[in-house]
C-alpha cells in the first residue's frame, strides 16, 4: 500500500500523541510513503510554533523534523500536482496547501494519511482512501 502523509499525522506521531500508534503503524505497512514537498516547510514551521510558543528545546525541535522528514520515502515537488491542487482549492474552499495532499494521494491512488479531521472528511468527500 502507498500512503500520503501530511504533517498533522507526521507530528502527532513524532509527539507521540494521539493516535500516532496507529499512524506509525500503518507507517511501518506502507509500501512508500509519499508527501508533496512542501511537507517540510510544513513540518518545520509547526516545530518553530511549538519552540516559539512551549519553549520546545533545540534538541527536541531538531529530533522531531528529522524524524518526521525520515518517514517520507518520495518528496515529489508541488509543480507535478499544482494544477489539480488549484482546481481541488477552487472546487472545495479550502486551502490549497491542504490539496496538495489530496491531489497527490488521488494521483497515486494512495491512502491518505492525516490528523487532520475536517481534511480528513474532504478527502473522503473526494473519493479518496483514508487510512487511520
Amino acid at each position: 500500500m502507498r500512503v500520503v502523509l501530511d504533517a498533522s499525522a507526521a507530528i502527532t506521531t513524532v509527539m507521540s500523541r494521539a493516535k500516532a500508534r496507529s499512524f506509525a503503524e500503518h507507517l511501518e505497512s506502507a509500501d512508500e510513503v509519499l508527501a508533496p514537498d512542501l511537507f517540510v516547510a510544513e513540518v518545520i514551521n509547526t516545530v518553530w510554533k511549538y519552540h516559539q510558543l512551549e519553549n520546545l528545546g533545540l534538541d527536541i525541535c531538531d529530533q522531531w523534523i528529522d524524524s518526521a522528514i525520515h518517514f517520507i520515502d518520495t518528496l515529489v515537488p508541488c509543480e507535478q500536482v499544482h494544477r489539480e491542487a488549484f482546481l481541488l482549492a477552487r472546487t472545495t474552499r479550502r486551502p490549497t496547501y491542504d490539496m496538495f495532499y489530496l491531489a497527490l494521494a488521488r494521483r497515486e491512488d494512495a491512502a491518505f494519511l492525516t490528523a487532520d479531521h475536517a481534511l480528513r472528511r474532504e478527502a473522503e468527500r473526494q473519493g479518496i482512501r483514508v487510512a487511520g
